[in-house]
């Protein structure tokens, strides 16, 4: 088991933990156990992704893993709904036994080759689950039942006409495709945003995965000359 050097811990504990994150994030909370994490987000209302995150089931309750930028909000997300619960939320800094720690650059690279975007503060709550590809690396449950934004993701997956991808990409220039830049038509038109980039590498979410296949440019449209890019 690995986590990120830019995680926070927060540890959720008491008699009602698990049925109060079962009403919030978007996975199934039985999935985690004591000896393999699980993979999991929470959403706000409108079904826009707030954070995403690793759980490890303990016991005395659970312990998450987040990106560091994003963790207070995560936290006071949680205590929102909390005081309905016997349940208590805390961030912790104890070492954590059997867990490797990866220096961040190594861990974003990772998460790159393997098509999955982490919630930083720049993205959170800018994106649905759909548009990162979240339902096809295991993250959602359809059958859990309700959680917060669970209606308006589950519209978006039975009844909605997906076009949004995911592409992978690559390319010489250091200077082209920084997180958060967006890459347009030749007529200046937005096609598509990057959402994670690390050594000339990097993902971008698409609203229409026909736009992979065009001549995207920079903000100054100046023609990208990628290396790569490919649908995930």
């Amino acid at each position: 088991m690995n986590i990120s050097s830019s995680d926070s811990i927060i540890q959720i504990s008491g008699v009602d933990s698990a049925e109060f994150l079962q009403g919030q994030i978007t996975n199934d909370i039985n999935f985690a156990s004591e000896s393999k994490m699980s993979i999991s987000a929470i959403c706000n209302v409108k079904g826009r992704i707030i954070a995403v995150f690793k759980i490890l089931k303990t016991g005395s309750g659970f312990l998450i893993f987040v990106n560091n930028t994003v963790a207070k909000k995560f936290k006071n997300h949680l205590e929102k709904y909390a005081v309905f619960f016997k349940t208590k939320i805390e961030f912790i800094d104890n070492a954590i036994n059997g867990i490797e720690i990866i220096p961040l650059s190594d861990w974003k690279l990772d998460c790159i080759e393997k098509g999955f975007v982490e919630i930083n503060e720049s993205i959170s709550e800018a994106f649905t689950p759909h548009e990162l590809n979240y339902q096809n690396l295991g993250l959602i449950s359809f059958e859990k039942g309700c959680f917060t934004g669970q209606e308006v993701i589950a519209r978006m997956h039975y009844r909605g006409k997906l076009k949004f991808s995911l592409a992978k990409f690559s390319v010489n220039d250091e200077n082209f495709l920084k997180e958060q830049d967006y890459v347009f038509d030749k007529d200046g038109k937005k096609l598509g945003q990057v959402v994670s980039e690390e050594r000339n590498k990097g993902l971008i979410t698409f609203k229409d995965k026909s736009a992979i296949k065009k001549e995207l440019f920079d903000k100054n449209l100046k023609s990208i000359k990628f290396l790569n890019i490919e649908s995930i």
